[in-house]
C-alpha cells in the first residue's frame, strides 16, 4: 500500500496485518479526487482509523489537523509506524477507545471532514450516523463520508443529515453527507 498524492506521494506504508481491511488505493484516489478542493488546512476526523492510510493521505494532501481513533492497539501501532515512515511529527492526535465514546468526547469546535470506515459487518451504521449528526463541531460545510460494502443499502439517514453524492468504487460505496438545512 502506498500514498497516492500530496507531499508524501509514493511512500510505501507498512504491511497491513491479516484481518484489517484498508481502503484501497483506487478508493482513496476517488475520495481525494472529490474532496481535493476543500482539504487544505482542514480538520480531518476518523473514528475507525485502521491502518491510517486515509488519514495520512489527507495530511499528505494538505489537511491541517488529524484527529484519529481506533479501539485496536494493533491498528494504532500501525498508524504510528506509518506516520513515522512519512516523517510526520505533528498535526495529529491519536486516541484509543470505542468509536462511540470517542465521538461523544470529541470537543473539536469545527470539523471539516469525518471519514467513517467501520468494519463492513459493523451493523450499527444508523446509530453511528445519528451520533455523528449530533456533534457540536459540525458546520454547514462539514462533509461526512461513509465507506460501506457495496451490498449495504443505506436507507436510514437521520433527518439532520442528507446524502449529496454516492460513489461506487470496486466492492465499496462512498456516501457523502452534509448536515441538513
Amino acid at each position: 500500500m502506498r500514498l497516492i498524492g500530496g507531499k508524501y506521494r509514493g511512500r510505501r506504508l507498512a504491511k497491513v496485518p491479516e484481518g484489517l481491511r484498508p481502503s484501497s488505493d483506487r478508493l482513496r484516489e476517488s475520495l481525494f479526487g472529490i474532496v481535493s478542493d476543500s482539504i487544505r488546512d482542514s480538520v480531518w476526523v476518523e473514528p475507525f482509523v485502521g491502518s491510517g492510510a486515509v488519514a495520512i493521505e489527507a495530511l499528505s494532501r494538505g489537511a491541517g489537523q488529524l484527529i484519529v481513533n481506533d479501539r485496536s492497539s494493533e491498528s494504532l501501532q500501525l498508524v504510528r509506524k506509518n506516520l513515522k515512515v512519512c516523517q510526520v511529527q505533528r498535526g495529529y492526535t491519536i486516541h484509543q477507545m470505542d468509536a462511540f465514546v470517542f465521538l461523544r468526547k470529541l470537543d473539536q469546535p469545527a470539523i471539516d471532514f469525518i471519514f467513517l470506515d467501520p468494519p463492513y459487518r459493523f451493523g450499527r451504521h444508523e446509530k453511528l450516523l445519528k451520533t455523528v449528526g449530533k456533534l457540536p463541531g459540525l458546520k454547514s460545510t462539514t462533509w461526512i463520508i461513509l465507506e460501506t460494502d457495496k451490498q449495504m443499502k443505506l436507507d436510514f439517514i437521520p433527518e439532520n443529515l442528507s446524502v449529496f453524492r454516492t460513489v461506487r468504487v470496486g466492492n465499496s460505496h462512498l456516501q457523502f453527507l452534509v448536515p441538513a438545512g
